[in-house]
Order: structure tokens, then sequence, then C-alpha cells
């Protein structure tokens, strides 16, 4: 939702916050097929990501007048903020008790260099579609924290404070959920030699 010719995304803010159905519904036709590829990436279940949207673009409709360009940026990345937001409220709701098990591993660094560089060699050859499928397999805990980390750009002492767990948690998971990662990938191209 760049700023495309004839876009002003300041009317369109305006006008939903004078209750505009048109406006709404630019808003979501603008937004919807990327929130729901957010969404599917901590979400598994069709209807529950059928659900955090429909909550989302409810919060995004009646707090419109919350959101200010300077300090959200553009009206995408707000509404995205709350689709995850969402998605993790889900996740809490519906999380199994070791969703996120403490784990306060010290990571080996010259592991965690291999395990990158492994990913990232067998990552690149791989369609993204076909990676994004893989990162749906994950464990919930795993997958919540790998797109938190590695998509939405979130520093460990955030995704912690977010998810109630520690630092090393975080990190340890992010960790792990690479490490399977490498492993799905490389069984993958393994199969097609």
């Amino acid at each position: 939702m760049g700023n495309s010719a004839g876009f002003d995304e300041k009317q369109l803010v305006r006008d939903i916050m004078q209750g505009n159905r048109v406006a709404m519904q630019e808003l979501y036709s603008r937004t919807v097929g990327a929130m729901t590829a957010v969404c599917s990436r901590y979400v598994v279940d069709p209807d529950d990501v059928k659900d955090v949207l429909q909550e989302s673009y409810l919060k995004v409709f009646t707090g419109i007048s919350a959101f200010t360009p300077h300090n959200d940026g553009s009206l995408q990345a707000w509404v995205r903020r709350i689709v995850v937001n969402e998605s993790l409220q889900l996740l809490r709701r519906k999380k199994s008790p070791d969703a996120f098990v403490q784990i306060d591993d010290i990571i080996d660094e010259q592991d965690d260099l291999a395990v990158d560089e492994e990913l990232s060699a067998q990552a690149k050859t791989m369609a993204i579609e076909d990676l994004m499928a893989l990162v749906q397999e994950l464990p919930v805990g795993y997958r919540t924290i790998f797109n938190l980390f590695a998509i939405e750009k979130q520093p460990h002492s955030t995704i912690a404070k977010m998810l109630g767990i520690s630092e090393n948690t975080s990190a340890s998971q992010y960790h792990r959920a690479r490490i399977l990662l490498a492993k799905r990938i490389m069984e993958i191209k393994n199969k097609e030699l």
C-alpha cells in the first residue's frame, strides 16, 4: 500500500474516522492480502486466521484515531502491528503449556554461525512459498519466535517481553527453529538428488 498515484493516506484515515464505509473497504482491500500472509505465518488454522483478521480490522477501524504517521510509519505498517499483536493474543489464548518452554541454554556461537551459513545457502535455492511452508510446520513456539525475530526484525529483548519469556529462551528457541528448518531443507534437497 505504497504511495501509488492518486492515493492519499491522510485523507483515507480522515474518511475512516468519519465512519466512511467506502474508505474502510478501500483500506481493507488494499491490505487484506498482505495481512492474511502475515497472520498465516503465526496462525495455522484457516478459521483462526479469519477470526484474527476480523478482530484486527475491527481494532483498526475503531482505533484509527490512534494512528499517527510520524510515530507509526505507514498505515499498512500500523495495520500489520495490529495483526501481529492479535495473532500473538490468539496464540496466548490457545497456547499449549510447552509452547514457549523456558530454556536458558547458552548458544554456542560457532554452532550458531554454522547453522546460519547452511540455512542461508540452502534456503537461497528454494522458492519463498516453499520456505514459508516449512516455517509453518515448526512447533508454535519456534514458529512464533522465528517470525518475530527473522521477519518482523524484533530483538530478543522485545520478543521476551511480548511473550513473557526470558531473552535466552527467545534466542534458544530461534536457534532451535533454524536447526529444524536446516534439517528439513536438507531432507528436501537430499530427496531431490
